[in-house]
């Protein structure tokens, strides 16, 4: 009982942490993005970075079916259906074809 009591304390006081660190980083973005959009310039760059943000959450540049062919060669690797070797085997076979 004391153990949960405790671990629950720790939780809160964690929780309660990284909620006064969001805020003061919220509040300190507020001032930094006030100062930043004075410059016209700045707020280009600024636009450009929100937009690559968003981007990014939006398209992939990685296909689909690439995901897809990973996850299915990631299974065979873990069930034993497919072959593989450690790097010591892959290093000695580069130095006896190439002579690194």
């Amino acid at each position: 009982m004391i153990i949960k009591s405790l671990n629950k304390k720790a939780l809160n006081l964690n929780l309660n942490n990284t909620t006064m660190k969001t805020k003061e980083l919220r509040q300190k973005l507020i001032v930094d993005f006030g100062k930043f959009i004075q410059d016209d310039s700045k707020l280009e760059v600024l636009e450009g970075v929100f937009d690559a943000i968003n981007n990014e959450e939006n398209s992939s540049v990685v296909s689909e079916s690439h995901y897809v062919t990973v996850a299915e060669e990631r299974e065979k690797y873990f069930s034993g259906q497919s072959e593989s070797s450690s790097w010591e085997e892959v290093e000695q076979r580069l130095k006896a074809k190439y002579g690194f």
